[in-house]
């Protein structure tokens, strides 16, 4: 995954949101006072990225569309099949197949990569075997 993105994970907001090419992006800045502790969103949704993070503003989790974000801030290509996925990243910790929700629609297949210090988390398409969405996660909240 592009080291670009992962390096953000347990920063501050502010040391993403004050960097290129970040920092000339429109955010859109929420706090859920529903959970145990505040959790706080910055989204992007003209460019494709949203973050989480914790009520110090620390970044947990970042989640990234590939139909809009910019590929050359990534060095997985969205445009690849699973196959090719999975060869770039290797095994899989776990994967899940696809499924149609009632109301929310079809959810195509998905594989998550446990590292270390982080995981990524890629969502396929339901259609095609290219990629729909990426997360990248701190280890202390992936599910």
């Amino acid at each position: 995954m592009g080291i670009s993105m992962i390096k953000y994970l347990g920063e501050l907001s502010s040391v993403l949101l004050t960097s290129s090419p970040f920092n000339l992006w429109r955010f859109k800045r929420s706090v859920e006072r529903d959970l145990p502790g505040d959790e706080i969103s910055y989204t992007s949704g003209r460019n494709g990225l949203s973050l989480t993070c914790d009520s110090d503003e620390r970044i947990n989790s970042i989640f990234i569309d590939s139909d809009i974000f910019d590929q050359a801030l990534v060095e997985i290509p969205f445009l690849a099949n699973r196959g090719e996925e999975l060869d770039i990243l290797g095994k899989p910790t776990k994967s899940g197949t696809g499924y149609r929700d009632t109301i929310l629609g079809e959810y195509g297949a998905w594989d998550r990569f446990d590292k270390e210090n982080y995981s990524i988390h890629i969502e396929y398409r339901p259609d095609a075997a290219r990629i729909r969405r990426v997360t990248l996660m701190c280890t202390h909240v992936v599910p």
